[in-house]
């Protein structure tokens, strides 16, 4: 599978519509945020709250092992059929920095270190102001490609009954872009 390059961080407006409302409380999204988020970014689109399954966690990150997140993708996945897995970032968050995560440990950091690694030069010829931005993003793209790699989220995206989608949220605007993938 492909690494994120920061060439491919093409972003579009999210519209509130971008996923249509079932109008039922059926869940049909399983919602990945980040746990330091102090706003309610699933907000953006306009579905009732049941149809979305949400959980957040540190850097919106799937990380193996981590159980709790293994668990909710594969009960929505395989027992809810949710129909899209969203994984939204935001700019401004305090685990998802392009440089220092002073007190992030485990396997978190490790990934998010070797992330940054994997990106570190062009990274660093982006102005400075666009540095964490640009992180944000690569993060949330790298977080797709690990739910990928859950047989249940392949199986299922193979068929053409899963879609994924990558949002980021800028908590200064109240707005949210689509990360534009890679065919």
């Amino acid at each position: 599978m492909r690494q994120p390059h920061l060439t491919n961080l093409e972003a579009t407006p999210l519209h509130a519509d971008f996923i249509p409302s079932l109008q039922q409380p059926t869940q049909q999204i399983l919602w990945i945020g980040c746990s330091d988020s102090c706003f309610q970014e699933t907000k953006i689109l306009d579905l009732l709250p049941d149809e979305m399954m949400v959980h957040r966690n540190m850097g919106n990150m799937i990380i193996d092992g981590d159980l709790s997140c293994e668990t909710t993708v594969k009960h929505a996945v395989s027992d809810l059929n949710v129909r899209h897995i969203v994984v939204c970032g935001h700019y401004g968050c305090g685990i998802v920095k392009s440089e220092s995560r002073d007190g992030l440990q485990g396997p978190w950091s490790s990934k998010l270190d070797s992330l940054h690694s994997m990106h570190k030069h062009t990274i660093d010829q982006l102005p400075c102001s666009e540095h964490d931005n640009a992180f944000v993003k690569l993060n949330v793209l790298d977080q797709l490609r690990s739910l990928r790699r859950f047989p249940e989220v392949a199986r299922a995206a193979k068929t053409g009954s899963l879609q994924l989608h990558g949002i980021v949220y800028d908590t200064k605007t109240g707005t949210a872009s689509r990360l534009l993938e890679e065919s």
